[in-house]
């Protein structure tokens, strides 16, 4: 295997993550959007949007046949697993010696079965007194949900 391998394995795993979340939870999405970031910690997490054309993140998506502590064991469960996801990622690149993406943006497009990625290898909250990896996450939310829900 390769590095690309590797790396595009991992994230397959992201989505694959990030979709039977939503088949868990009994909401059909059209778009997944998974936020990566490694710069002094690592942090992950997910939003989606679905069928009726809403931007929701995990907590938000309806929910079927699950018990509010069965939906918090299970938004843990998803994190937990995604940030080791990302640990593995960070793995892979110090085996290869590539250098590690201090922000991976996945969007799928569970539509048309597509992926785009975009990669950054720049500071985003690590240099600053006040930004942590959530505000990152936070901006990129809105932004999607403001040109999504116009």
């Amino acid at each position: 295997m390769t590095f690309e391998d590797e790396f595009s394995e991992k994230q397959k795993d992201m989505l694959s993550l990030a979709l039977e979340y939503s088949h868990k939870v009994g909401t059909e999405v059209d778009n997944i959007y998974i936020y990566a970031s490694f710069e002094t910690m690592y942090a992950f997490d997910i939003f989606y949007k679905t069928h009726a054309g809403k931007i929701e993140m995990l907590h938000q998506l309806s929910v079927e046949n699950l018990s509010e502590d069965q939906l918090d064991a299970l938004i843990f469960s998803v994190l937990k697993i995604g940030n080791q996801d990302l640990q593995e990622i960070h793995s892979i690149c110090k085996k290869y010696n590539q250098p590690m993406p201090t922000q991976i943006k996945l969007i799928y497009d569970n539509v048309n079965d597509k992926v785009k990625g975009t990669y950054s290898y720049e500071t985003f909250y690590s240099d600053s007194d006040t930004l942590t990896p959530d505000d990152i996450f936070n901006q990129w939310y809105e932004e999607v949900k403001a040109e999504v829900e116009k």
